[in-house]
């Protein structure tokens, strides 16, 4: 990728480090979500305080910083490119926003699960896919009734859904990565909520 994109990625970076489970949790006089439950800064883990206006808030917070810069992105590079290699350069730039997200500079790089997120950055890059993985996700939900358990399916099917609609191979390859990325950040919440 080209160097002048470093800034624009530093950017994204520092876009998806803003917490908003934090931010929202102060404005409705809450504990710190990395205080209780999974201990993760995350909309699941603001709805155990209780506030279901300050979980709302930071899952619109944390989609919506997925969704808006990579729709921008995609606007600025649409009349250059084919749109397989628009949605390729985005896909692969909104890694910095999930890793921003998921290792936040403002909080000691202890973040949130990438959930929200990466379903605001997928709606961005193709509704199609976005949908998709959202009924998925609410299938599995109104089945099993856990959060965690509807993410897992949902973005176990990712790469599919990736490689039905857009057929390219380092399309899939970026969201078996995004994936993965959700597994991982996954297996230590579980660990904390079973201690």
């Amino acid at each position: 990728m080209a160097p002048e994109l470093w800034p624009i990625w530093l950017i994204l970076y520092l876009i998806g480090s803003i917490p908003f489970a934090i931010i929202s949790s102060k404005l409705m006089n809450l504990p710190d979500p990395r205080t209780y439950g999974s201990n993760n800064p995350g909309a699941t883990n603001v709805l155990r305080s209780g506030n279901k206006t300050a979980a709302f808030l930071t899952l619109l917070g944390d989609s919506l910083k997925g969704f808006i810069p990579i729709m921008l992105i995609m606007s600025i590079v649409e009349s250059d490119v084919s749109m397989i290699t628009n949605i390729a350069v985005s896909y692969f730039s909104s890694f910095f926003i999930l890793l921003g997200h998921m290792f936040p500079i403002f909080l000691k790089f202890k973040g949130g699960k990438g959930v929200a997120t990466s379903f605001g950055i997928l709606f961005a890059l193709d509704p199609r896919i976005g949908f998709s993985l959202l009924a998925i996700w609410l299938l599995v939900f109104i089945i099993f009734r856990v959060s965690a358990t509807s993410a897992l399916a949902a973005f176990f099917l990712l790469p599919f859904f990736v490689a039905f609609f857009l057929g390219d191979n380092f399309i899939t390859i970026l969201a078996v990565t995004n994936s993965l990325f959700i597994y991982l950040k996954h297996i230590s919440s579980f660990a904390k909520l079973k201690n």
